[in-house]
Formats: C-alpha cells, sequence, structure tokens
C-alpha cells in the first residue's frame, strides 16, 4: 500500500506543476493606453512622401502600435555579392598543367602461330583374309556340274576356269585341298593347310559353298 500511495503522490506533484508550468508560460493580454482609430473606422495610413527628408523615429510608447512601420518599403540591399560556391582563393591558387611524359608505346606482341591443319582420323586398314575365309573364296571358284555312282565308288564332276575336275574319297582338287568324303548329296574337302573339313552340298551348275565345319578329330 505504501507503493501505491507514494506512486500516487507523484502523480499528483506531477500534474500539479505541469499546470503551474502551463499557466506561467501562457500569453498575457496586454492593454493599449489610447485607440488612435475608433471601433468602425477606417484605419489611417501614412505613406512617406517621395523626396520628404526622413524623419527621425520617435521614441517607441509602451503598448502603441505603428501600423506605418509596417506599410514602409524595405530598400534593396546594395552590398557586395558574391558566389560562395567560387574558390576562396581564386587568384591565388592556379593549378598548372602538369607535364606528364607521353605513355609508352604498345609492346608488339609476337604474331600468333599459325593452326595447325586438322588431320582427319586415318581409318584403320582391314585385317588380312584368314586362311580359312581364303579356303572358302578359293571353293567357291570350283563349280558341281554333275555326279557319277560306279559300284560303291562315286565321282564328283567339277569345273574351273574352263578345266574338269574328278573328285573321288581319297584324291586331291588341286595343291590345296583333298577329298575325305563323298556321297550322294555333299562332298567333304580337308584343307592341307590348316586341316580343316568342309561339307559342301552338291547343287548342280553351281558353286561349292561351306554348309557346316566339322573339327579335326
Amino acid at each position: 500500500m505504501n507503493r501505491q500511495k507514494l506512486a500516487l503522490f507523484l502523480l499528483l506533484v506531477s500534474l500539479a506543476g505541469a499546470i503551474g508550468y502551463a499557466f506561467l508560460r501562457s500569453p498575457k493580454q496586454q492593454q493599449v493606453a489610447t485607440l488612435k482609430n475608433q471601433p468602425g473606422q477606417k484605419a489611417t495610413v501614412i505613406r512617406k512622401q517621395p523626396g520628404a527628408p526622413p524623419k527621425t523615429a520617435a521614441a517607441p510608447v509602451s503598448g502603441v502600435v505603428h501600423l506605418e512601420l509596417l506599410q514602409r518599403e524595405m530598400p534593396g540591399f546594395s552590398g557586395f555579392r558574391r558566389n560562395i560556391f567560387s574558390p576562396l582563393f581564386k587568384e591565388e591558387i592556379k593549378v598548372s598543367a602538369l607535364n606528364l611524359p607521353p605513355p609508352p608505346p604498345p609492346k608488339k606482341l609476337p604474331p600468333l602461330p599459325p593452326p595447325l591443319p586438322i588431320t582427319p582420323p586415318q581409318e584403320a586398314p582391314p585385317p588380312p583374309p584368314t586362311q580359312e575365309q581364303l579356303d572358302e573364296a578359293e571353293l567357291g571358284k570350283f563349280v558341281f556340274i554333275g555326279f557319277l555312282k560306279k559300284g560303291t565308288e562315286s565321282t564328283v564332276f567339277l569345273s574351273k576356269g574352263g578345266e574338269i575336275f574328278l573328285a573321288k574319297k581319297g584324291g586331291r582338287i588341286g595343291p590345296k585341298f583333298e577329298v575325305t568324303d563323298v556321297t550322294d548329296d555333299a562332298i567333304t574337302i580337308k584343307s592341307v593347310q590348316t586341316d580343316r573339313q568342309l561339307v559342301i552340298p552338291l547343287l548342280e551348275n553351281r558353286s561349292l559353298s561351306t554348309r557346316r565345319t566339322t573339327p579335326r578329330p
């Protein structure tokens, strides 16, 4: 309770101080001893005659408003004018042009090397044909033209470049091939260089072509 009472007392003191300060600072009404113009009449304005000698200002009367002072034209200022943005010592401060040396000439860079010629990538040469491919190409030159069977012996007639070759079991077809077997519909030929056996079907007037490969026993 003591704290509340103390706070209330301080508030009252502050309020009283504020009221007193406002009263002291408020403007007070002043009274004029004599009115120059009666209420309802026009105000008389005394203008200064041109060429008339200036009148000495009378001593101000306390509480009297002089309207002629408000109507008086203020003389223009004819004093010295100066640009406040100009330098203070314009004549003394003279910046002489600096004699700077001329810039050095630009260095000549060496010419760029010519661009290297672009060579297209070279294709790798095809690998050489294998011996098996060579054998098949060589056999493709032989053409089957006929077949003869006498008892248990069968003979195959082949032609190559106008020559006739007789192929029998155990015989040879040129220096590269050996006949290992002959049936009614196929002939088995072995390569002398690789010992690879080729089973070739017999088709009349057709070149010899490989049907399947038989591994060496």
